[in-house]
């Protein structure tokens, strides 16, 4: 299933791609991540590691695709047998911007995750954390 996830906010659209770029910023924003465990500290092509959730939850990810002009980026994480590609990107908005993520992953994982991702991303395009 497909779901197509977005938020606006008063975030500069560089401020909000830089929470993005920095893994170590992500449980900042993000209130499902508590710590993000990788190699390097931006994301890039290639780059893999573990988002640690609640209850010290691992979940495994790569990043796919990234595009710093565009504000771009895919990655893919599994959970067990579950899979899900996720692919986000922000815009400028009047006021800020907004922030878009299109979740592909078998519906029960959709539907369980729409509400968490929906506040990690009004999160990531507020002006002030």
């Amino acid at each position: 299933m497909r779901a197509t996830i977005t938020a606006i906010g008063g975030a500069d659209p560089a401020h909000a791609w830089t929470r993005y770029e920095n893994v170590g910023l992500w449980s900042t924003w993000s209130p499902q991540i508590q710590e993000v465990i990788a190699a390097r500290p931006r994301i890039e092509p290639g780059l893999t590691g573990l988002v640690v959730g609640p209850l010290g939850v691992r979940v495994p990810f790569e990043v796919l695709t990234v595009d710093p002009e565009a504000m771009q980026w895919s990655w893919h994480v599994r959970f067990g047998p579950v899979h899900a590609t996720l692919d986000h990107v922000i815009r400028t908005a009047p006021g800020g911007c907004t922030t878009e993520l299109v979740i592909d992953a078998p519906a029960f994982a959709v539907i369980g995750y729409r509400p968490v991702a929906a506040v990690a991303l009004r999160r990531l395009v507020q002006r002030d954390l």
